[in-house]
């Protein structure tokens, strides 16, 4: 989402804030740790610095945002975590060039995707699945992976291995 959209989202509730005023709140919102970007690994410089994705400290102050957020509170734990294991700076990458995978670690050279529910009813397994194999083909992965709510499973798919993991085991490792 891009401050501009921010801005005149906000301004249509009736308090007009300019474009720079959002700018203003999201470094200070990053300065006092509860928030925290993460940058595309395939964008041009330009498009790192302005269009990161943003992921809150804490879930409790996402959720305030949320009318129905259980894949955005989900995805949202596995960047905390991933944060806190490798690092905040130059260690976790989201990707997305023509499909979106929502984080990359070079370091350990694992794709990750998040969703809640895998199956294909509105096309999610497809999407999911499809964006590890292409990233697979353009970034070294050794490991695949879909972090879900519940579900569990090996899918080998074009002499590739995905691993689908439920949150609360994925947690624990």
């Amino acid at each position: 989402m891009s401050f501009t959209r921010i801005a005149n989202i906000v301004s249509s509730t009736g308090a007009k804030v300019g474009t720079n005023t959002i700018i203003n709140y999201i470094e200070y919102a990053k300065d006092a740790w509860l928030i925290t970007p993460i940058q595309n690994i395939a964008g041009k410089l330009v498009d790192k610095e302005t269009n990161p994705k943003y992921y809150f400290t804490d879930n409790g102050i996402l959720n305030l945002f949320l009318l129905d957020g259980n894949t955005s509170l989900l995805e949202n734990v596995v960047a905390i975590n991933l944060l806190r294991k490798y690092g905040r700076n130059d260690a976790v990458f989201f990707y997305n060039m023509g499909i979106e995978v929502d984080f990359y670690i070079p370091d350990a050279t694992t794709a990750i995707q998040v969703c809640y529910n895998l199956d294909n009813n509105d096309g999610t397994f497809d999407r999911e699945v499809t964006a590890l194999l292409k990233i697979s083909n353009v970034l070294e992965c050794n490991r695949l992976l879909i972090v879900t709510r519940d579900t569990e499973q090996t899918l080998k798919l074009e002499d590739k291995t995905i691993e689908v993991v439920p949150v609360w085991k994925w947690l624990l490792n």
